[in-house]
């Protein structure tokens, strides 16, 4: 087996149903009625509900997907079923955007989602710009160099605001109150 490659592991999965109490047992192996998830996405549900579906587990579905996408899957079936899977979902999607254009013609607002969601979600870009941001102020704060500037400008004058927006334009910052500048 060639290093970095990934071949089916014969492993199963228990897991409990706190309702019912009772176990669920998943393999993490390819068996041929995960072919079934295909269908399921052509139908309109995501991948991670098409997977969950047919008792793939979430994590065995992106390590799949991984190795396929990597070209070190070794097991045929599970390639196939990676493959027949991404496409059926592309194929959807592309089905779903024509239904939204069609609709545009009556109706502005679907339009407008269409256009907002024509790079992606665009909720997911805003997260992902508040965890950097997050991040860098954990990593401020653990550094000892994050300065939280809490002030009421109802608090300030027309001079002092003129004088904040100034220094704000010029990239300087913003003025601390204890002569340390904060650029966030």
């Amino acid at each position: 087996m060639a290093k970095g490659a990934t071949k089916a592991r014969e492993v199963v999965v228990v897991t409990a149903n706190a309702r019912t109490n009772c176990h669920t047992v998943r393999p993490t192996t390819y068996d041929p009625s995960h072919r079934a998830m295909i269908d399921r996405i052509r139908e309109g549900a995501t991948i991670r509900a098409a997977a969950g579906s047919v008792g793939i587990l979430e994590r065995t579905w992106h390590r799949w997907r991984a190795a396929v996408q990597a070209e070190t899957c070794e097991d045929a079936n599970v390639v196939s079923l990676v493959t027949d899977a991404m496409q059926a979902y592309d194929e959807h999607t592309a089905s779903l955007q024509r239904s939204v254009a069609l609709a545009a013609n009556e109706d502005w607002k679907a339009a407008a989602w269409a256009l907002d969601h024509r790079r992606g979600d665009p909720r997911a870009i805003h997260d992902a710009k508040r965890a950097r941001y997050e991040a860098e102020i954990a990593k401020n704060r653990a550094a000892g160099t994050h300065v939280e500037n809490i002030r009421n400008v109802t608090e300030l004058n027309d001079d002092d605001l003129r004088a904040e927006a100034k220094r704000l334009l010029d990239g300087e910052g913003a003025a601390d109150g204890d002569g340390t500048r904060t650029t966030h």
